[in-house]
């Protein structure tokens, strides 16, 4: 057909198509890593959320019976996730862990250590191991401060991502510490 105007034939030429195949896929280059970014704060949104409300049920639990739980079962919460027992699959020492295969929650109550945490980590992905902890007061730990939540990466060798991937990059934390073998980070 050709064109009332120039008088040439309709069309693109074949540097025109590729012009315009490059531009898309710079533009997808640009675009794919920004959206898988979102994702996973999405992804570690929900986690921080479930971390902050275990924590809160075991401080709940904590008023009552001046202890903290050492199991799921022990603590006002509704949760159905399946029971991964005693061990974490990242290397944590646990009282009691939850999860499915995404994400597990954990109770780490261990008084002989005077550690009490309520925790979360990513069980797969490129940010495997990495999570939210809540330090309970009463805590022994070095750099940190009891009564907060941080961002944690673990530091043996199932932690798929490069020190501060996830907590630096994606959840713009600030390198504090190094307890129980995480990196711990304070959270904006």
């Amino acid at each position: 057909m050709k064109n009332l105007f120039t008088g040439r034939l309709g069309g693109f030429t074949l540097i025109e198509l590729l012009v315009v195949v490059l531009i898309i896929g710079i533009l997808a280059a640009v675009a794919v890593p920004q959206y898988e970014k979102a994702v996973w704060k999405s992804r570690a949104a929900e986690l921080r959320t479930s971390t902050r409300t275990l924590a809160t049920a075991q401080e709940a639990f904590y008023l009552a019976a001046n202890d903290y739980p050492h199991q799921f079962d022990e603590v006002d919460l509704d949760i159905n996730l399946p029971n991964h027992g005693r061990g974490s699959q990242c290397g944590l020492a646990t009282q009691d862990s939850r999860g499915n295969d995404t994400y597990e929650l954990i109770v780490n109550n261990n008084w002989g250590s005077r550690h009490f945490l309520s925790s979360s980590m990513f069980l797969k992905g490129p940010y495997k191991c990495g999570g939210f902890t809540y330090v309970h007061p009463n805590t022994v730990a070095t750099g940190v401060s009891a009564d907060k939540m941080y961002c944690w990466e673990w530091t043996g060798n199932n932690y798929t991502a490069k020190p501060g991937d996830f907590c630096e990059h994606v959840m713009q934390g600030r390198y504090v510490a190094a307890n129980w073998g995480y990196r711990m980070y304070e959270l904006p």
